[in-house]
């Protein structure tokens, strides 16, 4: 008859050291968190700042379109604590009289994020002025020579070039105060040919057929526009249009820029450039408001049609309202029980709102002044 032989148990001395091994495994593992969550965490908050800063510009604008008056915040500073808080643990207990022994172990992990953002209202003095006061043409001829959409940015920032008009919409009409659908077929020649003064500006630029030159005289700085001598012939017949349909002096070259319209000289040159106040309230008319809300007088009916020239909406910005929530958006905010969004694929709109995102913070950056600093704990 075949022998058994008994399998022996491992001891209690055995299964503990191998405990505590695990446990400290476990520990290390999660001690390592720390930098993993740096990538995380910057990219999130990256992401959730550009995302927050296209909401207010475009919650701004509806309000606006509701004749409310923007607000700002700016986020300052954010900061962010982690808390890890690692416990392990072994004990044993031998029953001499021959008694079960037992063992326990134990590991205990506390982990805590504590987000600190800090929100600082925009408002004051300085930032009222710089909101109304005009945007300086270099600024707006500097960004265009650095690659900023020209057409659109001439098209929000422009009022006026030379002899032309850009389109206005800037005043709500009075009722019976004026033939809306002749006010609106005026605005659409404004369009045109501003347009045309627009393209022939991008192609000269391209060709490098002229230049904006900033020059210090009195204590101050003035702009000059400055068409090169020596180009392609194609290149002259070109400038000697645009300086024809502006109003310009053929035979002169160089021009002050000056925001007068009245008594101007041979040498100088009218650019009106609006204010950021001046482009939301432009930009805000393309907001879609409901009929609901037109019908009960939230809004005014500004009766701006909805038709293009050249391919071109008068107005190169469009929000659409809906009371479900938008599927695909580039941006939406809710609103008065509306969500007010840019569709994705609506990409004047996009560059529209980029345009205007970039230029409030080159402008209009700083302003709180003496206001109070909002420390908000988040979670």
């Amino acid at each position: 008859m075949a022998r058994q032989t008994k399998k022996k148990t491992p001891s209690l001395a055995t299964w503990i050291p191998i405990g505590m091994l695990l446990i400290l495994f476990f520990l290390s593992g999660c001690s390592a968190r720390g930098p993993r969550n740096v990538p995380r965490d910057r990219f999130g908050y990256n992401e959730a700042l550009a995302e927050s800063s296209r909401h207010q510009m475009l919650l701004n604008l509806v309000r606006i379109r509701y004749l409310e008056e923007p607000v700002f915040l700016s986020v300052s500073s954010i900061l962010t604590q982690y808390v890890y808080n690692a416990r392990a643990g072994a004990g044993v207990e031998i029953d001499l009289g021959g008694g079960k022994d037992t063992a326990s172990a134990e590991a205990n992990l506390g982990y805590e994020e504590r987000p600190t953002i800090t929100y600082i209202p925009i408002e004051g003095r300085e930032f009222s002025e710089r909101m109304l006061s005009a945007i300086p043409p270099e600024t707006i001829f500097a960004a265009a020579q650095q690659g900023w959409s020209v057409d659109i940015l001439m098209r929000i920032g422009i009022s006026r070039f030379g002899a032309i008009e850009n389109v206005g919409f800037e005043t709500i009409p009075a009722p019976g105060g004026i033939d809306l659908s002749e006010q609106f077929k005026r605005e659409a020649d404004k369009l045109k040919s501003f347009q045309r003064v627009i393209q022939m500006l991008i192609v000269l630029a391209d060709r490098e057929a002229f230049e904006v030159r900033i020059v210090e005289e009195k204590g101050g700085k003035t702009a000059f526009l400055k068409f090169a001598k020596s180009v392609p012939e194609d290149t002259q017949t070109l400038a000697a249009e645009f300086k024809q349909t502006l109003g310009l002096a053929a035979q002169r070259n160089t021009f002050r820029i000056t925001d007068r319209v009245t008594d101007l000289k041979e040498d100088e040159i009218s650019v009106q450039t609006r204010s950021l106040a001046a482009m939301m309230t432009f930009l805000a008319k393309g907001v879609q408001v409901p009929l609901e809300h037109l019908a009960d007088g939230r809004a005014v009916d500004l009766r701006i049609p909805a038709f293009e020239t050249n391919g071109r909406n008068l107005i190169p910005f469009r929000m659409v309202s809906s009371k479900t929530r938008p599927k695909d958006a580039f941006a939406a905010v809710r609103y008065l029980d509306y969500w007010f969004y840019i569709d994705h694929r609506d990409i004047d709109s996009k560059r529209s709102l980029g345009l205007m995102i970039a230029l409030f913070r080159i402008l209009a950056p700083s302003g709180g002044g003496a206001a109070p600093v909002l420390t908000l704990p988040t979670g």
